[in-house]
């Protein structure tokens, strides 16, 4: 087991469902939300050991309000986009990933504890996230 429960908030609904799939056998409870403020809610309920969320339409705004009011639950933003990686250093997020990355590097991004550094890179760029 890698986490306890991982929230999953994302629109893209096979997307979401198909991650879901995957992370169970890897963790007690997967927790999924088409969309921000519904993750704000989940979190507040499950206070969620990971939640991996979609930088899109409000996903940056909820991943911030989680990773303020529950600074012990690691938040990694999952886009197709490396665009808003700057967005995830600015909010704190824990983590950045490219949407179809091996899953053994989703499966070290949601084991590293929160707050634990964590570089990504990508075509442009390498960055440092954490600390």
């Amino acid at each position: 087991m890698i986490a306890r429960q991982i929230l999953i908030a994302d629109d893209d609904r096979v997307f979401r469902e198909g991650l879901e799939m995957v992370l169970s056998d890897y963790c007690d409870r997967v927790l999924t939300t088409g969309n921000g403020p519904e993750a704000i809610d989940l979190a507040a309920l499950a206070l969620p050991d990971v939640a991996l969320i979609a930088p899109e339409e409000m996903g940056l705004e909820s991943a911030r309000q989680i990773k303020a009011r529950w600074p012990q639950t690691r938040v990694v933003l999952l886009s197709v986009f490396d665009r808003y990686l700057d967005a995830a250093l600015e909010i704190g997020a824990d983590g950045y990933l490219l949407k179809g990355c091996p899953t053994e590097e989703l499966l070290a991004a949601i084991r590293r504890p929160a707050g634990a550094a964590e570089t990504v890179e990508t075509r442009e760029r390498r960055v440092t996230i954490g600390e």
